[in-house]
């Protein structure tokens, strides 16, 4: 059982209400009071101070909008969590934009919620601390969060989604973002950004594998959204290896730098694969809705699983890269024993878009895969755990496991 946090709960929903009390019992949090929108929600907050404040967020969305500002100003030391029935990417959008740092779909479960109200809550504090403190914080505790996405097998859309991510990220955020394409020598980040390739990934590892000073920066390509692209090499040397201690150095001091780290990987298992997986702070794994997929996505979960990766660091994303629809998000979470984290949709704009080597977020913002990784983004800066690179839960096996195999 985790922290027990100290609860005002905003809802005007008398039996919606009910169900989040119920969830609260069961986590065994203090409940200090409960309010309805608006001012009165307002000066119970600054009347009991709570550690975290709970929002139902149902129309009129714009009263609901506005509570979350004024309980923001009424007590602004604590974490606000927007909960909702409404999964669409606007509400999700327009709630983080108004301060909450975490956001919960319901009906929902104690450890979804319990998960959410604690990352929630060291988002809140370290940007709390960061704001009054900003030359005494340590630095290993705003370490951006790596996120590393990975498919074991291909042509589910795994670039695409980094791509599309690190874009939605970077325009719709302000944060500053770093894409780096591990599939070291036939990564397609590049062709899908449009950008000409000069420095590359290999040739920054190979500098720091020889112990040699290096500008890390100079090795970055700059994308017009803002992104900053480590690409793979695409001429000379494709055949070599990449050594995955440098990979991990390289990926810990991005992290340094940088809210948020995307990592590409290559769609097979090995040492690079590895020490991108362990240095992530959330892996994820990618699968489509074809059932060769789905019983790749089964094998791979059971492999993390087993070397230690807990079920919320490793996050299932479902991309469906074609129109079939009988395999539905359900029978994928059933037959993998995972819990579908978020899933896009069929959209025939998206090979388009890589065609003419512009993210689809930037040509088709208002296509209904854009809004689901604009929401997605939105949903990740509001509530990612930025923890310092290595403390996230498992250990090292992973890539000593396969550093002994070579």
């Amino acid at each position: 059982m985790g922290e027990q946090f100290r609860i005002l709960l905003v809802d005007p929903n008398l039996e919606h209400r009910l169900q989040i009390k119920q969830l609260l019992d069961k986590l065994s949090m203090v409940l200090l009071g409960e309010a309805e929108y608006g001012i009165k929600a307002a000066r119970r907050a600054a009347e009991i101070e709570p550690d975290i404040m709970i929002v139902h967020i149902e129309e009129p969305l714009e009263l609901a909008m506005h509570t979350l500002d004024v309980i923001q100003q009424a007590a602004p030391q604590a974490t606000l969590v927007a909960v909702s029935k409404r999964g669409d990417a606007n509400t999700v959008q327009s709630a983080m934009l108004a301060g909450a740092r975490g956001f919960v779909v319901t009906p929902t479960t104690p450890e979804i919620l319990e998960h959410t109200l604690q990352t929630a809550h060291q988002r809140h504090g370290e940007l709390m601390q960061r704001a009054l403190s900003p030359d005494h914080v340590d630095p290993k505790r705003v370490a951006g969060s790596v996120l590393t996405l990975f498919a074991p097998k291909g042509g589910v859309g795994r670039t695409t989604l980094a791509v599309n991510l690190a874009v939605a990220l970077a325009s719709g955020t302000r944060a500053r973002v770093a894409l780096v394409d591990s599939d070291a020598y036939f990564g397609d980040v590049a062709i899908m950004m449009g950008i000409e390739v000069d420095s590359n990934l290999p040739d920054l590892l190979d500098a720091i594998s020889a112990g040699r000073e290096v500008d890390v920066d100079s090795y970055f390509t700059r994308h017009d959204s803002g992104v900053s692209v480590l690409p793979a090499r695409h001429s000379g040397n494709v055949l070599g290896t990449l050594d995955p201690d440098a990979l991990a150095t390289l990926l810990r001091q991005l992290a340094a730098s940088f809210d948020f780290v995307i990592v590409d990987t290559s769609g097979a298992f090995g040492p690079q694969v590895a020490a991108a997986l362990d240095e992530s702070t959330t892996v994820f794994l990618v699968t489509s809705a074809d059932m060769a997929s789905v019983k790749d996505a089964r094998i791979a979960l059971k492999a993390l699983h087993g070397e230690g990766f807990d079920r919320n660091r490793v996050r299932l994303l479902i991309n469906r890269a074609t129109n079939a629809k009988s395999v539905t998000d359900r029978d994928i979470a059933r037959t993998t024993r995972h819990e579908v984290f978020w899933a896009f949709s069929h959209d025939s704009d998206v090979p388009r878009s890589t065609q003419r080597g512009e993210p689809l977020v930037l040509w088709r913002p208002r296509a209904r895969v854009s809004r689901q990784i604009t929401a997605l983004a939105a949903h990740l800066a509001g509530a990612s755990n930025h923890a310092h690179i290595g403390e996230t839960g498992g250990g090292r096996l992973f890539t000593r496991k396969w550093t002994r195999a070579e």
